[in-house]
């Protein structure tokens, strides 16, 4: 019987020794969820984080993109207008150099007329 006992106690000790593990591990449990708890809730704060921040890039993203196209629209505008203002000059330019050729047309009929003229002269008496 004593050998009944003394296994009973062993038992008795074991059993004690495993309730107290179990103790432990409830409570490492518990710890664990709590963390996962935490976790979970942290990773739902970021999601909504990165979502406002997905939007608002969005948002950034399409006023640069309005910014530009108003800008091409300006520079089409100004180069419209340059390009405009090229085919005026041009236009000047080639109504100057008409202009120019019928003078030189011009001057060089007065200066055949002059010609003409001096050459019909009687010669000059010589003083």
């Amino acid at each position: 019987m004593e050998r009944g006992e003394e296994l009973m106690q062993l038992n008795r000790t074991a059993f004690d020794r495993n309730m107290a593990a179990f103790d432990r591990n409830t409570q490492a449990f518990e710890r664990v969820m709590a963390a996962l708890d935490r976790h979970e809730q942290t990773v739902a704060d970021q999601a909504t984080f990165i979502r406002d921040m997905n939007r608002r890039n969005e948002v950034v993203t399409q006023q640069i993109i309005r910014d530009h196209q108003g800008f091409m629209k300006a520079l089409n505008v100004r180069d419209g207008k340059a390009e405009r203002d090229r085919e005026k000059a041009e236009r000047k330019t080639d109504e100057i150099l008409v202009e120019l050729r019928d003078l030189r047309q011009e001057s060089r009929a007065q200066r055949q007329a002059l010609l003409a003229m001096i050459d019909r002269l009687p010669p000059a008496e010589a003083a």
